[in-house]
């Protein structure tokens, strides 16, 4: 058995030989420039490799002086001064590198040519030539760096290929550099090739699913100039229409006349018929439960039924909802009907809803109006039951501009709504309601945010008499004024908290991220509910609170201190309310 040993310990005490040998790196270079030498260099990659010795460090040591030019001229720099040293006297060698860059070298001319059809397009039709020369990054006057080269002749190629000119190619490109006088003339020739337009759209995979559904929601025309926009618009329509599982929308060009490329869309149908259930909790409104069954084919004709129960501290609400496939202008219509049942802050309603909407989505905008009836039993323990009714054309309007919707750092969200009822048309009582939120979001440094809101409403009559309860408004809670119970801020009735004709919510919170997905946060908010200027009477609240970036959006937990009541309350909750 000895003689299979030694071998092996002959093995294992070069390799504790060879790591024992090690080196130092010192760079003595501009701050700039430490981390391309450190990343890049062969001698930092070598530093600890167990096959590295002296033969070794010499020969790279012999290399590096050609290696630091090489990356010095990346950056735009052809003439750096570089002195490379080994140093043998210390406790373990040290590699010393010497940089001075010196000036850099500079773009003095660009010569950017077209050939093809670009270069005797009319002006209108984008992009023209001169748009291009126009809008060329790497201008006369800027270092020359190659990254920055190459990075132009893509961004400038690419304008061609995803704008009426797919065949587009890079014919010659040539950067003439001079280290003497420090000039760098760069030329580039690019052929266009035809301009292609859209042809007729094939549907492949349609199979649950009425053809309609697709040619409604396609904004391609056959003739349209060929544009990647256009080919990635219907794709998310389709993707976010609810019909579908996956989806890939392509024009090959390959072998297609460029007058007439087909779209060509692939589609996987989703199932047509789905239950799910669901659970969740938050601090507003206790444990919750729901249930939804839906059905995306009613009478084969995309018709999507939505029918759900949902269960929680307040009470129940059952809801059903008809919805018609996306119209070819992007507006969706549906009817809907729900019963709710609340007992809320001693205040016990049963509401009845008829709801008919049309909804249109155009980018970052959000467009709804519709009409809504709600026929309402109102009971505050020790008055009369009060049954309203009211028929209400609305109006709402939504602008999301946020980095992610999922979990903003920076940009804002705006809600606007309008809505009004006239006296002896279904409506008990005349009123107008106006609403707004504003959320925005402001980095304050590389891992914190500012988070501010406003939320302001008013109900324009005579009285809250004859007014359904939830065209009227409360604070308090989770996403309102923390510190308070859910909805706890309106008007107080015998017993009870009912809700007022006027609103007003502000709120600032400052979270820092303490790691990737745990943060920790400080806010302070104002707010009340009230039915006139002279009783409204703004309460505070003010704490800290934990944050957690799940998969599904910020879990949010709070410990807040009511100013008014004295006491502390503890918030839940998840996402933003949008």
């Amino acid at each position: 058995m000895l003689k299979f040993l030694l071998p092996g310990v002959v093995l294992a005490l070069a390799s504790t030989h060879a790591a024992a040998f090690s080196y130092a790196v010192q760079l003595d270079v501009p701050e700039a420039y430490r981390a391309l030498l450190r990343d890049n260099l062969e001698l930092e990659r070598w530093r600890d490799n167990p096959r590295m010795d002296a033969a070794q460090l010499e020969r790279l040591v012999a290399r590096t002086r050609g290696d630091v030019a090489t990356l010095m001229q990346t950056e735009g720099f052809y003439s750096p001064a570089i002195e490379v040293s080994l140093e043998r006297g210390g406790a373990e060698p040290t590699v010393r590198v010497r940089l001075e860059p010196g000036a850099p070298v500079r773009v003095t001319s660009v010569k950017l040519n077209f050939r093809g059809a670009i270069a005797s397009a009319p002006a209108g039709e984008q992009p023209t030539a001169e748009a291009l020369r126009e809008r060329w990054p790497l201008k006369a006057g800027e270092v020359f760096r190659q990254d920055a080269w190459e990075g132009a002749k893509r961004a400038t190629l690419r304008a061609l290929l995803i704008e009426r000119y797919p065949g587009a190619r890079i014919v010659s490109s040539r950067a003439t550099v001079d280290p003497a006088t420090l000039r760098a003339d760069l030329e580039l020739v690019l052929d266009s090739g035809p301009p292609y337009r859209f042809g007729r759209t094939e549907i492949h995979g349609l199979e649950r699913y009425p053809a309609r559904i697709v040619e409604n929601l396609n904004p391609i025309e056959p003739g349209e100039p060929y544009r990647q926009s256009a080919l990635f618009a219907l794709q998310t329509r389709l993707q976010n229409s609810g019909y579908f599982d996956n989806v890939t929308v392509e024009a090959p060009t390959a072998g297609a006349a460029p007058a007439a490329v087909p779209v060509v869309v692939t589609l996987v149908d989703a199932k047509r018929r789905r239950l799910g259930l669901g659970a969740g909790v938050s601090s507003d409104t206790g444990a919750r439960g729901q249930i939804e069954y839906q059905d995306n084919n009613i009478a084969q004709r995309g018709l999507r039924l939505l029918a759900g129960l949902k269960v929680d501290r307040t009470g129940p609400t059952a809801s059903v909802t008809l919805s018609w496939p996306i119209r070819a202008d992007g507006a969706r219509d549906s009817i809907g009907a729900s019963l709710t049942n609340t007992d809320l802050q001693g205040e016990q309603t049963r509401t009845f809803a008829l709801d008919a909407k049309r909804a249109r989505i155009d980018g970052k905008i959000e467009r709804s109006f519709g009409l809504q009836y709600q026929r309402q039993s109102d009971q505050v323990a020790g008055l009369p039951t009060a049954n309203n009714q009211a028929l209400v054309p609305y109006y709402g309007w939504t602008l999301r501009d946020v980095d992610s919707l999922l979990a903003p750092q920076r940009g804002y969200v705006l809600n606007l709504q309008l809505g009004a009822a006239a006296e002896h048309l279904l409506s008990d009582r005349s009123f107008a309601r106006g609403y707004g939120k504003w959320t925005g979001f402001f980095p304050l440094a590389q891992r914190s945010t500012l988070i501010l809101r406003a939320e302001a409403g008013a109900v324009l009559a005579g009285g809250r008499d004859g007014i359904p309860s939830s065209y009227l408004f409360r604070a308090g809670g989770d996403q309102s004024v923390r510190g308070y119970a859910y909805q706890s801020l309106g008007v107080a009735e015998a017993d009870a908290v009912v809700g007022g004709r006027l609103l007003g919510v502000a709120s600032a919170e400052a979270v820092h991220w303490l790691t990737p997905s745990w943060g920790a946060a400080l806010f302070y908010d104002v707010g009340d509910a009230a039915d006139t200027l002279q009783s409204f009477s703004a309460k505070r609240g003010y704490g800290v609170g934990a944050r957690w970036r799940s998969p599904v959006g910020p879990v949010n937990l709070d410990l807040a201190y009511g100013r008014d009541t004295g006491k502390y309350r503890i918030h839940f909750s998840l996402g933003f309310a949008f």
